[in-house]
């Protein structure tokens, strides 16, 4: 793990991100090759790692496949302190997460998906240490497709206001090829930084990644590894 920073949230080796303080949203921008979503959903799986609350509003995965896919980047993968908001759409199985996992039945539903989101997220709060909360929403463009950019927006400005006060880390994923420019610099406004991620040039690693209006980060683009 990197070294503490003025307690900000940390990663693992293999993510060449420094701490980020809490109290931030990051924008994960990538194509869905780039494995952007992937490198979104272990930025909040690292917390495991920390003893932290993290919570999933999941768009794409159940919450089981999605419990399967943070333990196969995370050995051992803490799940006591996981919550999922399951808004895929697809068959309701039973998890074993059993209450930590909330269903909303479309992603049309960001009512729906709020109240369930304050719930999980204030019962998370009140049992990790120092009410250290990672959130992932996975993921905006997904989102998009059920919403316009007016209600999608206020809804992410929603959860990362929650997040803010709650001193958490948001990480929201988008895929900025699958909407217009306005939509995305719309969109990006509720974030503090953003992290590129791309396919790797020359076939190092899982890909390449750089950060952008976050202080204290490395320059440039960084070769990335998401499994241990």
């Amino acid at each position: 793990m990197t070294t503490e920073t003025d307690g900000g949230y940390e990663f693992a080796d293999g993510i060449p991100i420094n701490p980020i303080d809490p109290g931030n949203i990051v924008m994960v921008a990538g194509p869905a090759l780039s494995r952007a979503e992937d490198v979104a959903r272990t930025l909040v799986a690292d917390g495991s790692d920390n003893g932290e609350g993290m919570l999933y509003i999941s768009t794409n995965m159940t919450a089981e496949k999605l419990l399967n896919a943070c333990r196969q980047t995370h050995s051992p993968f803490d799940d006591t302190q996981m919550g999922v908001i399951d808004c895929s759409g697809q068959d309701a199985a039973q998890s074993v997460l059993g209450e930590r996992v909330k269903y909303v039945s479309t992603q049309s539903d960001l009512t729906g998906i709020g109240m369930k989101f304050s719930a999980l997220y204030e019962g998370l709060y009140g049992v990790v240490d120092q009410g250290r909360v990672r959130t992932g929403l996975i993921s905006l463009s997904s989102l998009s497709m059920y919403v316009d950019l007016r209600a999608l927006f206020q809804f992410a400005q929603t959860v990362s206001g929650r997040i803010d006060s709650a001193g958490g880390l948001g990480v929201f994923a988008i895929d900025p090829t699958t909407h217009e420019t306005k939509a995305v610099n719309t969109l990006s406004q509720v974030a503090d930084g953003r992290i590129e991620v791309r396919e790797s040039e020359n076939g190092s690693g899982d890909g390449e990644l750089r950060v952008r209006g976050l202080p204290d980060q490395p320059s440039g683009w960084q070769s990335f590894t998401l499994s241990e």
